[in-house]
């Protein structure tokens, strides 16, 4: 495989709602490409991109799958990613390493979430964009509808540079208007020119004019020119149009259908002729002691590369998924990794084409590359060619928005679960896991229940254990309403050495957020001074595990004010254990209450789901803050208690179709009712007398 200079690459992250038609797509710019032979089947499980055995199982895109082809001399990497929201960190580590993004939309369906989120990517990762209407061969296509909804939803930069003609079952042709040619296309995905039908001529004319007028309006000499000669020539709208799409005054919109690979060819050469390659767009922001750089694109600068993902395969070890920034990767090149300080050296360097592999020697700045066995580099992680230790500004992922607990089926396997557990979250920074110590339970959490269902299935396979999803316990917190004292006798006296101590303490509450205060406030002799810390140790070990529920106590004041000791048989234990016990009778004389974590959760749903979405909200305990509208889509923001958190990702898929999305984030800890309370408390003292 031949080398190719940065000037000659394109890379384009093919995104969109599930269903729009990107793995198709992928596949059709592939066989024109002439890197595949025919467009594989979804249904099949035949498609280059959705290889593993659960896209196939579930005929939906997991993992964004990197494929490239060649035309004209220059390479295009295309980065197909998933439409589920479930995935969306694979979504915007390629996000970040591509200039350009092909925004898939259904031509019968339109506007969906995932098509809310590839937009705001557009804008969040400050790439171009081109909007493929795809599917123009199905029944009920709806083009000129949806052109006004996605330019009025997203931009009215958006602009069609294509017309269908017959779209439906027979569409076999678009007028173009950057060629001003109606163009006809073969079953072989080739075209050739026509003049514009008659009946057509008035909307091309009209739309022709509005395209010269934008390209105009975004180049100070091209409006002087349109104002003098009232048009542009052919070369001063095709510069114009490049740097107008550069510079994000206009996102074009194209017509397809990739089964019947109709306008896939005439979007390859839109991809090379108007399209930035990697330098086009400057340079990269980097860190170097908590200063930001600005890293050139530049294949003569200094090796510089960023890992967007890494996974683990079977039989291969961790690939590693990168972009050569500056500079360019030869086989044998050792690199620096400044988060570990270790060196990587690059035995072999791969292109892909969904799982297929081709070696090459050589990858030059800008473009994407794979490569095996790296020891140390993990996603977010830069390498360099340089005693220099600035790192590329990482991936920011979203926080998770469900979590589960998980525990071994057959007793021994919690080693290999917790092997597996650290090396998911390792390739996948989305999936988060904890061991926590308070819970006493292995907390994971994700971005929804397909992503967490399919990270654990993977740990499942590659260590042949069985792993139970339960629900986590929640991480209530117990404390009190009134102020109360409480006087409490250690004494121990059967065989050996005696154990005496006696503390009388006062436990009042404190405001929320204050923590545990412990104060000394001894007068006279009955309690030696020395003994104050054996105190404050056993009324601390008592705030860890609760006298109501065994749950953290929070927001207490607890002052020692008398007591009485023994000239030979106190000790610190002895007061540890007073200590504890006075301050557990006084907690429960002081009205104690418990406290439950409030979670505040975001939702985004189309405005035909509210009702019910608000009724589901208020049968979890959940108060509305407010309302908001982003257009056809509504945004409620609510308070609701975790406890009634558990997969309700789920029950929103399932009340809006998979047309809704939640985000959430902890908010504060508030009473929890009386009747839900004693509850709680009952479950707790009935688990303990069972000796759990």
């Amino acid at each position: 495989m031949k080398t190719f200079e940065t000037k000659n690459v394109r890379n384009f992250a093919l995104m969109g709602h599930s269903a729009s038609g990107k793995t198709i797509l992928a596949d059709a710019l592939l066989l024109l490409g002439g890197e595949i032979n025919r467009i594989g089947s979804i249904s099949e499980g035949s498609t280059t991109s959705d290889y593993s055995n659960d896209e196939i199982e579930r005929q939906i895109s997991i993992k964004t799958s990197l494929m490239h082809y060649e035309m004209n001399g220059i390479k295009c990497n295309i980065l197909d990613t998933p439409g589920y929201m479930d995935f969306v960190g694979e979504v915007m580590s390629a996000a970040k390493v591509v200039e350009n993004t092909l925004v898939a939309v259904n031509s019968t369906s339109g506007i969906e979430v995932g098509t809310e989120f590839a937009w705001n990517y557009v804008n969040n990762f400050d790439t171009t964009a081109l909007i493929a209407m795809t599917m123009l061969d199905k029944e009920h296509t709806q083009f000129d509808k949806i052109v006004d909804t996605v330019r009025d939803r997203f931009s009215n930069r958006i602009y069609p540079v294509q017309i269908p003609v017959n779209a439906g079952p027979a569409f076999d042709s678009v007028i173009d208007l950057l060629k001003r040619k109606l163009l006809v296309f073969d079953s072989k995905g080739s075209y050739k020119e026509e003049s514009v039908p008659a009946h057509l001529q008035d909307k091309f004319d009209t739309m022709y004019e509005e395209l010269v007028e934008m390209v105009a309006e975004s180049d100070d000499t091209l409006l002087e020119r349109f104002f003098e000669t009232g048009e542009l020539t052919e070369d001063e709208l095709k510069s114009g149009l490049k740097k107008a799409i550069l510079e994000k005054n206009i996102f074009p919109l194209i017509c397809l259908s990739s089964e019947k690979k109709v306008g896939v060819s005439r979007l390859m050469e839109i991809i090379n002729d108007y399209y930035p390659d990697p330098s086009a767009k400057g340079s990269w922001k980097a860190v170097k002691d908590n200063k930001p750089l600005e890293i050139p694109v530049d294949e003569t600068g200094v090796t510089a590369l960023f890992v967007y993902k890494t996974v683990h395969e079977q039989h291969v070890g961790d690939t590693s998924y990168f972009k050569v920034v500056s500079g360019s990767l030869k086989v044998g090149d050792e690199l620096k990794n400044p988060f570990t300080n270790g060196n990587e050296r690059f035995g072999s360097i791969y292109l892909l084409n969904g799982k297929h592999r081709k070696e090459v020697s050589e990858i030059k700045a800008g473009d994407l590359g794979v490569a095996v066995k790296l020891k140390n580099t993990m996603t977010n992680h830069t390498l360099l060619n340089s005693k220099d230790t600035w790192t590329f500004e990482e991936i920011k992922y979203p926080e998770p928005v469900i979590r589960v607990a998980v525990e071994a089926a057959a007793k021994g396997d919690e080693e290999k679960i917790g092997t597996g557990l650290t090396q998911v979250q390792a390739e996948d920074p989305t999936f988060h896991f904890i061991v926590d110590s308070e819970l006493k339970q292995t907390i994971v959490s994700g971005m929804g229940e397909i992503h967490l269902d399919i990270s654990l299935k993977k740990i499942s396979q590659r260590f042949n254990v069985e792993i139970l999803q339960i629900q986590p316990r929640i991480p209530y917190r117990e404390t009190i309403r009134k102020t109360a004292t409480a006087r409490y006798r250690h004494k121990k006296q059967s065989g050996g050495a005696g154990q005496f101590g006696e503390v009388e303490l006062r436990i009042e509450p404190l405001p929320r957020g204050t923590g545990i205060e412990f104060v000394s406030e001894l007068v006279g002799m009955n309690v030696d001074r020395a003994f104050v810390p054996s105190i404050e140790k056993g009324v601390r070990q008592a705030c860890e595990n609760g006298p109501l529920s065994g749950n953290k106590v929070i927001d207490v004041k607890a002052a020692v004010f008398d007591g009485k000791q023994h000239p030979v048989d106190s000790k610190d234990i002895a007061f540890q254990i007073a200590g504890r016990g006075a301050f557990r009778d006084a907690f429960e004389k002081a009205d104690p209450i418990l406290l439950e974590p409030i979670y505040e959760i975001e939702i985004t749903i189309p405005e035909d789901y509210m009702g019910d979405v608000m009724g589901d909200i208020s049968s979890r305990r959940g108060k509305v803050l407010g309302m908001d509208s982003d257009g056809h889509f509504q945004v409620i923001k609510a308070e609701v208690p975790l406890a009634n958190l558990y997969k309700y990702s789920n029950t929103l898929r399932s009340i809006c179709q998979g047309r809704g999305y939640h985000r959430r984030k902890f908010s504060h800890y508030e009473y929890v009712p009386r009747e839900i309370q004693d509850k709680i408390v009952a479950d707790y003292l009935k688990e303990r007398e069972e000796g759990h």
